[in-house]
This record gives C-alpha cells, sequence and structure tokens, in this order.
C-alpha cells in the first residue's frame, strides 16, 4: 500500500515536471516542442521504469542510461531511418536525459520525504 502511495506521489510529481516546469523553462530558454516533448516522454517512461520489474531493481543511473541510451537511442536510430517524417540529431538524446533524470530526481525526494 505504502508503495502505490509513493507511485503515486512520484507520478504526480512527474506530471507537474512534464507539463507545468519543464515547458516554462523551456520556452523561456527558447528550447522548441520537440525536445520538451523529448523531456516529457523520457521522464514518464522514467517513472514506467522506476515501478516495473526488473527495472525496480536498478540504481537509478542504470535506469536512466537504459532509458537514455536503448530507449532515446532506438529512437533516434527510427528517426534516422526515416528522414521524410522525422529528424534525428544529438539535441534528441540530451532532452531524454534530462527527462530521465528529472523523473529519478522526483522518485528520489519522494523515497527521501516519505
Amino acid at each position: 500500500m505504502l508503495k502505490n502511495i509513493h507511485f503515486a506521489i512520484a507520478a504526480f510529481m512527474v506530471i507537474i515536471y512534464g507539463l507545468f516546469i519543464t515547458p516554462a523553462f523551456c520556452s523561456a530558454g527558447g528550447i522548441d516542442r520537440d525536445k520538451q516533448m523529448h523531456i516529457g516522454a523520457s521522464a514518464a517512461v522514467g517513472l514506467i521504469l522506476a515501478k516495473n520489474k526488473p527495472f525496480c531493481k536498478w540504481k537509478p543511473w542504470q535506469r536512466v542510461l537504459f532509458n537514455v541510451a536503448v530507449i532515446g537511442g532506438a529512437k533516434e536510430l527510427y528517426d534516422s531511418r526515416h528522414p521524410d517524417r522525422h529528424s534525428a540529431d544529438w539535441g534528441d538524446i540530451g532532452a531524454d536525459a534530462i527527462g530521465a533524470l528529472g523523473a529519478e530526481g522526483c522518485i528520489w525526494i519522494v523515497h527521501k520525504t516519505w
């Protein structure tokens, strides 16, 4: 029961992070919409990884690395193979890293606080 409450609080924090904090900072900093979407999607994936086995047993840095390198890398590989509809660049991987780190940060705050 307590783990579900922790997950709900972390999910709420990731939603706030993805919907309100990140776009505000991105817009103020001139970061385009594509990068904002990468940050939000990577934060959501990070939260899903933290909750589900076997990923919940991994250390946070391992989940971030998996999220960015494997999932984000696969997305960029797909984008590079479909240049007519998608664009691949290293900035997207950086945005994935920001989202993954933000999700792990929210999860860490929840676990340390409650």
